[in-house]
Order: C-alpha cells, then sequence, then structure tokens
C-alpha cells in the first residue's frame, strides 16, 4: 500500500493508515527504520483496528526537517502526535515503540495520557547507558540519509527519566532475551562494561522500568533486539491484550 503524506507543520510525513476498529494501534519504530520493521507483527496480530504506521523526518519517503540541530525524543513524540491529528486518527490509542521508538512512545504516553488506550514498549533502549561509554554517544543519527535527523542523547535521558511514572493505561515491556548481548560482535563498543555485565544491566534495566510504569514484562525466549521480528507472535499477543482490555473497557 502507497504511504499517504502527511502535512505536520511545513513538512510532510509519510504514513501508512489501514484498517478500521478502535482503539487504533500506532507503531514507533527504532533509529532509521520506517513502518515495514513491523510487518512480522502485524501479519501475526488476532485483532482486526485500524494501524498506523508511519516513518519519522529523514527517513523513508518522509521529508527532512530544516534545522538539522539534534532534536529531542520529545520533539519526536510532538510530531507524531502532530502526525495523528493531522491524519484525523482519533484516540485513545495503543502506541507500540521499539528501541528508541520506544522511548518516544513511552514520553508520548506520559504527555497525552488521555489519548492512551494502552502502551507496549518492545526492547526499549537506555538512553542512560549511551552517556555511560566511555565514548559516549551524545547524538544519534537517526537514520543513514545525507538529510537525515538525529536525537540529543542527553535531552532525551532527561525526558525518558521525566516520563518513568505510573500510567493510567495497561502497558507491556517486552524485553530480549536473557544472554542477547553476548553475541555482540564489537565489544570494544560497550567499553567499560563487559557483555555480560551490559546484558545484566539492560535486564535489569527493563525489569525496573516496567516496575515504576506499573507494567507487565514479558521476556523474549530467541532472537535479539528485533523482538518484533524474531517473536512477532509474542508482540503480537501483548498488542491483542490491550486491544480486548480496550473494548471491554467501553462497554
Amino acid at each position: 500500500m502507497a504511504a499517504t503524506q502527511i502535512d505536520v507543520g511545513g513538512y510532510k510525513l509519510a504514513a501508512e493508515i489501514t484498517g478500521s476498529g478502535a482503539p487504533t494501534v500506532v507503531f514507533s519504530s527504532g533509529l532509521g527504520d520506517a513502518g515495514e520493521a513491523w510487518d512480522a507483527t502485524i501479519a501475526a496480530l488476532e485483532s482486526s483496528v485500524q494501524l498506523v504506521t508511519y516513518a519519522r523526518a529523514g527517513i523513508g519517503a518522509s521529508d527532512s526537517l530544516a534545522d538539522s540541530t539534534p532534536r529531542s525524543l520529545g520533539a519526536a513524540a510532538e510530531e507524531l502526535h502532530r502526525l495523528l491529528t493531522a491524519a484525523n486518527v482519533e484516540g485513545p490509542y495503543v502506541v507500540v515503540g521499539h528501541s528508541i521508538g520506544a522511548l518516544i512512545g513511552q514520553i508520548f504516553a506520559a504527555r497525552w495520557p488521555p489519548d492512551l488506550a494502552g502502551l507496549v514498549l518492545v526492547d526499549p533502549s537506555d538512553a542512560q547507558l549511551w552517556l555511560d561509554y566511555d565514548k559516549p554517544k551524545l547524538v544519534m543519527a537517526d537514520g543513514d540519509r545525507d538529510d537525515h535527523a538525529s536525537f540529543d542523547v542527553r535531552l532525551g535521558a532527561a525526558e525518558v527519566t521525566a516520563s518513568r511514572r505510573p500510567l493510567s493505561a495497561p502497558s507491556f515491556v517486552v524485553t530480549s532475551r536473557v544472554g542477547r548481548w553476548l553475541d555482540a560482535k564489537t565489544p570494544e563498543l560497550f567499553r567499560p562494561f563487559s557483555l555480560e555485565v551490559l546484558d545484566q544491566r539492560w535486564q535489569s534495566w527493563h525489569k525496573t522500568l516496567a516496575a515504576d510504569l506499573g507494567a507487565t514484562q514479558r521476556v523474549a525466549e530467541v532472537g535479539g533486539h528485533y523482538v518484533q521480528n524474531d517473536q512477532p507472535e509474542l508482540v503480537a499477543g501483548a498488542i491483542d491484550e490491550l486491544v480486548q482490555l480496550a473494548a471491554k473497557a467501553r462497554l
């Protein structure tokens, strides 16, 4: 299906809006990813509802930003909110995010709680971890286009911390399998952490995040960071549960 170009305030984002039925499920992808990152999970869904996938500025068929200054994760959450408003997609939404897209989803959930029917965070990134490396990652490129956008990691980490509080809607944190960091091919990038310590930190980060949000945690059994591709039924099952809960709440 061809993407629709939607003006979000001086530039256009490519989005695909398919299906019908409430609540709408909105997907927020990881760094440099467009909506195709969710194909396997969408295929595994049992729910028949409206679905929204999109590409952030500078990704896929979306326009670039006029200002190349690294932006905050909150700015990307604002961008998503403008997209849904401009497309006349009404909430409340089940927001599903992967990696850095999960952090955007977490901030979205904290800023617009009335618009939230549920939240699924798929192997969310640890922004503080990027700052704790021997060579901190202060800026993260959002894709590999020449005109890509980028994120200010310090600003993003502060926003994630501020949004880390109990949610009024049900939620899931879906974590990649225990031991997946041990397969990393470039351990030197993660110093001073050993891969064993990194893996333990990742699992601990997700456990405490789930507790702080009041979310249910589920841990994958296979695959790596892209849980939505490696074990799509796990992510799809969490989405289906939230859709069913939202349907019951409307009765």
